[in-house]
């Protein structure tokens, strides 16, 4: 689901300080800050030299091309509207098209530079830029070439496009994005299908590296001294290429194992072959064969490497040190004085004896593979220091230490200050306890399952799980004064349904590590939840969440209750997102509260358990998916220019519940185009400072007041206390990702109220149709 499931450990980050290692590998401490400042002036003198001496206005050909997706990544970093303006003018004066042609049948795939090479990947690299532009300003027209041109290719029964190294790299990425965008499996599958191929005619099994094409293959081609002729650039074009789609491939794609391991296999490859001087020699079996340093095949290798490691695929040292090294070279040695990239071999096919590469070698290509590798070096360097993750973090801690804290020691129900509305419709005050501990936990879960490191971040995380794990415990223990309250009410089915969430949220980390007598309790008090009857509204999501996860869970599940919830809210849809409440319409916010996320989180449930019923799960949660993700929308322009959103509807002192699809959406990395990472950070973190900053929503004891910005009881339902008001945590969610992930990582970017009042372009928009009607499987 999303991209924490397949985090292994986040390292190279301890807490303020970062290992820096020199050429000679030997470690030093470093400010990571001030190294990081020191990085991104680096990247604005390469850029802006090469943009002040290169006109945008060229042809879309690989070499272009390609420093573009460096260009971009700088941007999505820094934020510099010049920088996207350059990319933005290049392709519009290439028609948002690569090779030109419009004759089918004439279109070709060998090697070729005239516009009927349409199918020749080396012409469709510049779609990897315009899908990127097209997320942030979505019109048809950036990508109707691009989609056009990709599935007609599809169409054909020929598998040997990418028949050399380079079109890894130019072309993997297109099919990932154009996905992304269009959500058209057939991209990933024929992204397999085509590598697969590749891989038949230039992979070497033995070295885990890639020859050039066929023509280079052992042994009968043979670097000068006889040995395996693996060429820098064209494996470096592929490492690269392999960290970009592992960036956008679905975690839950069928294939997926198989391009983590061609990545890993090949990073660890890569680091076995580099020169002590932190480059990579051309011919990288046979430094003799063409001596000397070579930029832009380190430059892509020292990209994969870091985006490795900043991802969690690449734990050992090994790899710390190597892209290390990778980078001094490029900084060191690299990098000249006016801001050119030099070292870089010009445009060819191999590594060649006897040609000159040299200081004042320089290219396209090269300085966007030199973009690429600064800009995940600057991630890695700010993440444990990112102030909007900072805030959040604060802001988390201040709203869970003191649930966790009580409950994990049997404390909670002693100490809490329970307050109630001034209308509590007289059920059992208990129930706060369970609606507090319930509702934290499924905001904070993604976040808790993070890997431990040793950041003070990291720190405070174990702290916080080993108190949730505590408090799990104690909350179906018949001896502890913090059994919550499982029977007589029920309301109990609703915050049941949140823990059950919790450990769908954090499976490994949450559910897992308990004990098999804790395991059984909630088991028989989530099966128990059968003897209430959902009114017929949300609550029937309630009842499908708790059969789903003990399906997940491999206990027994009443797939009627699950079959039934998911039918009647399909039919609840009303359009653009919006689901009514039962069989009328009410004008709240409950399509955030409850339906988007609790239906997709059943629906993926009832996949990960294996269930087959009549209801094809799969089908169903694309659906809802496009659903949420249109609603994600909706919700982000609610968002205004200050921070604020419309407040209306019932059980609005949920407060940031309101914008939970948003962050679900970041947080399972599906931000529909036209929400980038930026600008939903940025929108996310003004609403909460509008409403947490310099405002009472905390009482005496630090538990949440009833309120909405403040304390304000008179708002509160007959059914609200302020346990109910744990489900703001709900907001957390893109705390799952790490901290060097984009969310966190790119610059901070206005969201769409701010452009469209500032004057800016921004998105216009439209009704969405998420599809025809699905029908039962048998």
């Amino acid at each position: 689901m999303n991209m924490n499931n397949r985090l292994k450990s986040i390292p190279f980050v301890v807490g303020t300080l970062v290992m820096s290692f020199g050429v000679s590998g030997a470690p030093k401490q470093s400010d990571p800050l001030k190294e990081a400042s020191e990085v991104r002036l680096i990247i604005s003198k390469v850029n802006n030299y090469w943009q002040s001496n290169n006109k945008a206005e060229v042809n879309p050909f690989w070499h272009h091309a390609a420093y573009h997706t460096g260009n971009m990544e700088a941007y999505r970093l820094t934020g510099n509207e010049d920088w996207l303006d350059y990319s933005q003018r290049w392709a519009e004066h290439n028609e948002w098209k690569g090779a030109k042609s419009n004759d089918r049948s004439k279109w070709k795939y060998n090697y070729g530079e005239t516009d009927e090479h349409v199918l020749f990947g080396d012409w469709q690299i510049c779609f990897q830029t315009y899908a990127d532009l097209y997320n942030i300003l979505p019109d048809d027209r950036r990508i109707s070439r691009a989609r056009e041109v990709m599935e007609y290719e599809m169409s054909t029964p020929a598998n040997d496009y990418w028949w050399w190294a380079d079109g890894l790299y130019m072309v993997m990425p297109v099919m990932t994005k154009l996905y992304k965008i269009t959500g058209n499996n057939r991209y990933l599958d024929k992204l397999y299908e085509y590598i697969t191929f590749s891989d038949s005619i230039m992979f070497d099994p033995e070295e885990n590296l890639y020859y050039r094409d066929a023509k280079y293959t052992y042994p009968k081609h043979k670097s000068a001294n006889g040995k395996k002729d693996f060429w820098a650039r064209g494996d470096g074009w592929v490492l690269a290429g392999l960290a970009k789609v592992l960036q956008d491939l679905p975690t839950e794609y069928k294939h997926r194992d198989f391009f983590e391991r061609r990545y890993k296999d090949m990073a660890s490859a890569v680091v076995a072959c580099q020169q002590p001087e932190g480059y990579w020699s051309r011919s990288m079996y046979d430094e003799a064969h063409a001596p000397g340093p070579e930029t832009s095949g380190t430059a892509f290798f020292t990209y994969g490497l870091l985006w490795g490691i900043n991802n969690g695929y690449l734990t050992d040292t090994k790899y710390k040190e190597s892209a290390q090294k990778g980078w001094n070279y490029l900084k060191n040695k690299a990098l000249q004085k006016d801001g050119r990239v030099g070292y870089v071999q010009p445009i060819g096919e191999k590594a060649i004896p006897g040609q000159v590469v040299d200081a004042k070698s320089t290219a396209d290509f090269g300085v966007g593979a030199f973009l690429l590798a600064a800009c995940e070096y600057v991630r890695m360097l700010e993440s444990a220091n990112n102030s909007d993750r900072a805030y959040w973090l604060d802001l988390l801690n201040k709203i869970a230490y003191p649930v966790l804290s009580n409950m994990s020691k049997g404390e909670l129900q002693k100490n809490m200050q329970v307050e109630v509305s001034p209308n509590w419709d007289g059920r059992n005050k208990k129930v706060t306890y369970m609606e507090t501990f319930g509702r934290l936990m499924a905001g904070i879960a993604p976040w808790l399952a993070l890997p431990d490191d040793d950041t003070a971040e990291g720190k405070k995380r174990k702290e916080l799980r080993d108190m949730a794990l505590a408090s799990y415990r104690n909350a179906v223990d018949p001896s502890s004064p913090d059994c919550l309250l499982w029977q007589g009410e029920g309301q109990a089915l609703v915050d049941a349904a949140y823990v059950a969430e919790s450990f769908l949220r954090g499976y490994d980390a949450l559910w897992m590590p308990l004990d098999e007598v804790t395991k059984k309790r909630y088991i028989d008090a989530f099966s128990n939840m059968r003897h209430i009857d959902p009114p017929y509204t949300n609550w029937v999501l309630f009842s499908s969440t708790i059969e789903s996860f003990l399906a997940k869970a491999g206990a027994y599940c009443d797939d009627y209750r699950v079959n039934s919830a998911i039918r009647k809210v399909n039919e609840w849809y009303v359009g653009d997102g919006w689901y009514a409440d039962g069989p009328s319409f009410a004008y709240d916010y409950y399509s955030s509260y409850v339906f988007h996320p609790m239906l997709l989180e059943t629906l993926q449930a009832m996949k990960d358990a294996g269930k087959y019923t009549r209801i094809h799960y799969g089908k169903y949660y694309d659906k809802a998916l496009k659903r949420a993700q249109k609603f994600s929308i909706v919700l982000e322009r609610m968002i205004s220019p200050e921070g604020t959103f419309p407040v209306f509807g019932r059980s609005i002192p949920y407060r940031m519940a309101t914008l939970q699809p948003l962050a679900l959406m970041a947080w399972y990395e599906k931000l529909p185009s036209g929400l980038t990472n930026g600008q939903v950070r940025s929108a996310l973190t003004a609403v909460m400072k509008r409403m947490f900053d310099g405002r009472e929503n905390f009482n005496d004891g630090g538990f949440l007041t009833i309120g909405f910005a403040g304390r304000q009881p008179n708002i509160a339902d007959w059914y609200t206390n302020n346990g109910s008001l744990y489900m703001t945590s709900l907001s957390f969610l893109p705390l799952g990702l790490p901290a060097t992930h984009p969310f966190w990582t790119d610059a901070p970017q206005d969201w769409t109220n701010r452009k469209a009042w500032g004057g800016k372009p921004f998105p216009k928009d439209h009704h969405w149709d998420d599809g025809n009607n699905i029908k039962d499987l048998f």
